[in-house]
This record gives structure tokens, C-alpha cells and sequence, in this order.
């Protein structure tokens, strides 16, 4: 709690304050928002158009808290955009409000979860953890390649190496797996995060069976995706969760997989845009677009490849391009980690790379596999990789 508390620009009020957290309401908008709170709108109209289109970018169901004095005048409120950045609404000492945007504080934990198997998997780590979202993942990571209701018995172990990030002492945001397996009578099964955000099998198949193209042909990268960084002009923090390909007005957008559309229609930040919810749990997003494809609208359902839109400069936009984002849920992810690469499969350095991701991950399960710990248990081991000299090389545990 001390960490929220350190990021109160008026801390005097504290002893006489209360914390109210509050979820964000599925599909409100940030002005809605600020008319339903009584905020005026001046905090949305006075923000830069990149901080505005942020607006746009906020979880359904975010954990938010709002600080009230013993008048409940609100004082501040904390929004989260992604697991590294938040909206900071706070009342000045002349009585205005205003709005930055800063850094989540949390903490990130390094974890290895053995659990020998009661029920079904699912249950099983969500029952040890609580996360929804590790034990989704893990089934997910296992689809078509073990059958766990005709081959896993009670007592058959699994193991989970990831990391998980602490708001608040609570889990916040997706954990990022770097491994898991599970033994099924004795028969080893396991899977391994790559240095390029995708996992694979132990002879270096990738397990995802349903890989994206790209939304336009020819594809030109002029913005890539990131949570947060510091603008060292504008001495402020920036995302940018998508990713900008630039185009001529008018060049097809094209549905990057087969999906249904879950929204058509225009917004403020990212003018016209179409989201597709595909059947494995993704949402892709293209915004800024010139027009929609005749036919389109929402419920339509599409296939791969098929035209959706065309290139524009509609909303907040600098000029004619494509922002395209993925999202898991309401989490962003970078949309080029689950595209086709041109070629499937690596070798020669990537490989060498991968084998020793691989052997290290291997010794972990195996050590928890003999070691047996009662219960989950917390552990701090180095990243599984790093970068030295341009090149990826394997961290010692």
C-alpha cells in the first residue's frame, strides 16, 4: 500500500482520505467516464492527441482506485492502460484537475509451480494460484498434443516456470510463461518460450496451430508496439500498443484471421475501426480507416484474407496508415508475435539459442520432479535469456 501511496501528489490529505478502487465499466468511454464522475471534460480536450487515443486503450474491468477526502471531493483517480502505464487524475492546490501519464509501481516475481494433479488442469492451477489466466494458458499451450481426459490420471505432475507481476500484493496482468511440461505416466511433455515471444515443442515445433497474417500486403513497419518508454524530448511516458503500417489511401485491409466482427464503427482517437474476435481468444483491432467494405458490419464473419477496409487517416492521425493491435482478453500483445514469420522453424544461431533455453528449462523440471515440494513454491532465478552484444545468449539459474 505504500508504494500507491507514494504516488499521491498531496499527501497531507492522507490523514483524512479514504481509497475507493472501482472496475472500469466495460465500453464506457473516457469522457462518459469523466461526466458521469462530475470531472470536467477539459481533461480530455487538454491532453495531446497521442495521450488521448491512450484513453482509448483501457481495459474492461481495469482495477482502479479513487482517492476521496472526508468530503469526498474526489482528490485523485489511478487507471491502468496496460501492466506498465496508468492514467493519474489529480486535483491540483488550485483546485483544477489534471492528468499524467505514470508508471505502474509493482513488482515482478519469478515463480516455479509443481503440482501434482488432482482433478484436471485447469482447476488444479487455478485452485494453487488463483490465476484464470495461467491456467488458460497452459491448457491452451497443450491443445492437440496431449488428451488430458483419457490419458491423466491423479497424481500425475505438472510444472510451471513463469513470471508474474505484484500490484498492491495482488497479481496484476498476464504472467509470462517461459516453460512447462507435465509427465503423464512417465511419458514427458513439454513446452518452451523462444527468445521470440512464441512457444515450441522440444524439437522446436511451434504449438500455436492458428498464426496470423499480415492486415495488408507488402506490410511497412513505421511504429512498432510498446507498454512504455520515456520520450527523452517531451520528458514524458509514451505507448504505443499496436502496431503503424504505412500505406497509400485506400490499400485493402485485410482480416488477418478468420474471426467474427465484434465492433464497426468510428471513435474519437482511432476514428474507423473493426475489431474481429477469433475463435482462439484473440481480438485484432485496424484503425484509422478511409471506409469499411461494403457488407461489413458487426456479427459478419470472415476469413483469412479477406478484405475488410481500406488504409485511411480517419481520428487522431498524423496521416494515411494502418494501426493494427492484438489483444488477449483486453491485454494488448505485440501483434507480431503471433504472425507467420516468411520462414516457419529456425536454425543455425536461433537454434543454438533455443537448445539452450531448452536444456536450461528441462533442468528445472527435472529438479522439481525429483525434489517433490509440497506445495507452490516462490523462487528467484535470472531471466532465461539476455542480450550481450547484439546476440542472445542464456543466463545461468
Amino acid at each position: 500500500m505504500c508504494r500507491f501511496l507514494c504516488l499521491l501528489l498531496l499527501p497531507i490529505l492522507l490523514f483524512s482520505a479514504s481509497i475507493k478502487p472501482f472496475k472500469w465499466n466495460d465500453g464506457e468511454s473516457f469522457l462518459t467516464f469523466l461526466e458521469r464522475k462530475k470531472l470536467p471534460l477539459a481533461i480530455y480536450y487538454n491532453l495531446d492527441k497521442e495521450d488521448q487515443k491512450l484513453t482509448e486503450d483501457i481495459p474492461y474491468n481495469a482495477n482502479c482506485q479513487m482517492l476521496l477526502n472526508d468530503k469526498h471531493l474526489i482528490q485523485q483517480i489511478l487507471i491502468p492502460v496496460n501492466d506498465e502505464l496508468q492514467l493519474q487524475i489529480y486535483l491540483t492546490p488550485k483546485r483544477k484537475y489534471g492528468l499524467k501519464v505514470v508508471p505502474i509501481i509493482s513488482e515482478t516475481h519469478s515463480e516455479v509451480l509443481y503440482l501434482p494433479i488432482q482433478s484436471v488442469p485447469y482447476d488444479d492451477i487455478l485452485n494453487a494460484t488463483g490465476s484464470k489466466n495461467l491456467a488458460a494458458t497452459f491448457v491452451k499451450m497443450f491443445k492437440g498434443k496431449v488428451n488430458f481426459k483419457s490419458d491423466l490420471k491423479v497424481g500425475d505432475p505438472l510444472v510451471l516456470v513463469y513470471d508474474q507481476k505484484y500490484r498492491l500484493g495482488k497479481p496484476f496482468s498476464m504472467p509470462e510463461i517461459h516453460g512447462a511440461m507435465i509427465d503423464m505416466g512417465g511419458k514427458h511433455f513439454a513446452m518452451y518460450r523462444h527468445s521470440d515471444g512464441r512457444f515450441y515443442d522440444a524439437k522446436g515445433g511451434q504449438y500455436e496451430k492458428f498464426l496470423f497474417k499480415a492486415p495488408i500486403c507488402s506490410p511497412r513497419i513505421t511504429s512498432g508496439f510498446t507498454k512504455s518508454r520515456w520520450h527523452p524530448v517531451l520528458h514524458r511516458y509514451r505507448a504505443h500498443v499496436g502496431v503503424d503500417f504505412g500505406a497509400r489511401p485506400g490499400t485493402p485491409i485485410l482480416a488477418t484471421g478468420e474471426g467474427k466482427i465484434c465492433f464497426e464503427g468510428f471513435s474519437r482517437g482511432y476514428g474507423n475501426t473493426i475489431k474481429i474476435h477469433h475463435s482462439n481468444g484473440y481480438i485484432s483491432l485496424y484503425a484509422h480507416q478511409k471506409a469499411f467494405k461494403s457488407g461489413i458490419h458487426l456479427g459478419s464473419s470472415v476469413k483469412q484474407g479477406d478484405v475488410i477496409g481500406y488504409v485511411g487517416s480517419t481520428g487522431l492521425s498524423s496521416g494515411p496508415h494502418l494501426h493494427f493491435g492484438m489483444y488477449i482478453g483486453s491485454t494488448p500483445i505485440d501483434p507480431l508475435s503471433v504472425m507467420k514469420k516468411k520462414t516457419e522453424g529456425f536454425s543455425g544461431k536461433e537454434r543454438r539459442v533455443f537448445l539452450a533455453i531448452r536444456d536450461k528449462l528441462d533442468r528445472i523440471f527435472r529438479q522439481k520432479l525429483s525434489s517433490k515440494p509440497v506445495a507452490h513454491k516462490y523462487v528467484d532465478f535470472q531471466d532465461i535469456y539476455y542480450v550481450d552484444s547484439g546476440t542472445f545468449k542464456p543466463k545461468p539459474f
